[in-house]
């Protein structure tokens, strides 16, 4: 709509639609008038004295028509009348609380999105088969199980399952799908609810070949595989301990290049898929944890290829603004997942906890073979997340 001249003025309600209506210039008196009536008289289309929706429009119009009826009556005495165009914004009554814009699109760069589905992850960077793929989280917390329900869905089989210091859920179900030659590994559990029952099974019938290494050799072969070494060295103290008989051919006795002693080191581990948890992340892989990184990163810096399981998808500009959080770099990374909810029944850090009675139903249910098909029909095969998600008890309570 075009500005008034300098001898011209318009009305304005608190209403949203416009209509044109022609007045007669310099009738300020008129436009006073209407003002006025509408300033005291009614409130958001409420007449005050009658209590009851009034049609501003034909208000205003009225009293213009009365002020001009005058204005002929008085002689003529106001300036001439001259048509020209003003807008008087109306609304019908009750007047709707306008939706506040919308926030105008990230500008796009021209990088690429690694954003994609559950499905399309697994298919374009696990093939069968795999050399090494190492799952993160600890314990019952940040398990990528989202992404091990989808290996599980699409039958990869795995060669070598590189666990974090303690493993949990995520490798049991990998383990009892009877999808992994061996694992490496230094515990298998679930903490105060007892030992991992596939795993368990599997051990006794012989059927998993396991290296078992203490915690801090596992650190660290991870660490010498993110550092690009040829191996990692190995504290004193291990020597010291029976722990080396466990998987004698991962510790090897060399010679210190410095002092002629004999020490212990390790081979680096470098995975050649991450299956990894991250609260949030950026289409491009910009990543940030928001509790424990246990030995995630480690996982992320070692291996080949990364894919991330994310709770959230932000924006590249948010993690601007404040970019000390992210220390998972984009170009580490090769696909972006989101997945809320989706660690269930582990807990994922400052989201939400671990579901112990769905624990205890696995861990009734994997005890045998018969139980643990029957807790993959159930919650794993022929379904997808949202249906998964749907069984549990984050929607029936």
């Amino acid at each position: 709509m075009s500005q008034p001249s300098e001898n011209q003025e318009a009305i304005w309600c608190d209403l949203n639609d416009a209509i044109p209506l022609v007045y007669f210039d310099n009738t300020r008196a008129i436009l006073r008038r209407a003002r006025r009536y509408l300033q005291t008289s009614c409130v958001g289309g409420i007449s005050k004295s009658a209590g009851r929706p009034i049609n501003t429009t034909n208000s205003v119009l009225n009293m213009m028509k009365g002020a001009l009826v005058s204005n002929e009556q008085s002689g003529g005495n106001l300036p001439p009348k001259r048509p020209i165009n003003l807008e008087i914004n109306v609304a019908p009554y009750p007047t709707p609380v306008p939706a506040p814009p919308p926030l105008p699109a990230a500008p796009e760069d021209g990088r690429t999105s690694k954003q994609m589905t559950l499905a399309e992850a697994i298919e374009r960077y696990v093939p069968d088969g795999v050399e090494s793929l190492a799952l993160g989280g600890m314990h019952l917390q940040n398990n990528p199980m989202a992404l091990v329900r989808e290996l599980i869905r699409q039958k990869k089989r795995i060669n070598s399952l590189i666990t974090s210091p303690a493993a949990s859920l995520s490798a049991d179900l990998l383990i009892g799908a009877a999808l992994v030659e061996e694992v490496i590994t230094s515990y298998f559990g679930f903490e105060h609810l007892g030992l991992a029952p596939a795993y368990r099974r599997f051990c006794q019938e012989g059927r998993l070949k396991v290296h078992e290494l203490d915690e801090l050799t596992l650190l660290l072969a991870l660490r010498a595989g993110a550092a690009g070494q040829p191996f990692a060295a190995l504290p004193p103290s291990i020597a010291l301990s029976d722990v080396v008989t466990a998987t004698p051919h991962f510790y090897t006795p060399v010679q210190d290049p410095f002092t002629g002693k004999t020490v212990l080191a390790a081979p680096p581990l470098r995975p050649k898929v991450a299956l990894v948890v991250c609260q949030q992340a950026d289409k491009r892989g910009n990543a940030i944890f928001k509790g424990s990184t246990f030995t995630d990163r480690e996982m992320i810096l070692a291996a080949e290829t990364t894919i991330l399981q994310v709770e959230q998808i932000i924006p590249t500009s948010q993690l601007t603004r404040n970019p000390m959080p992210v220390t998972v770099p984009g170009y580490l990374v090769k696909a972006v997942v989101p997945a809320p909810f989706s660690c269930h029944p582990t807990a994922c850090h400052r989201f939400y906890n671990y579901d112990e009675a769905h624990l205890k139903e696995y861990l009734e249910l994997a005890t045998t073979a018969e139980g643990f098909e029957a807790y993959l029909q159930k919650y794993v095969l022929n379904q997808g997340e949202v249906e998964y998600l749907g069984k549990t008890s984050l929607t029936r309570g």
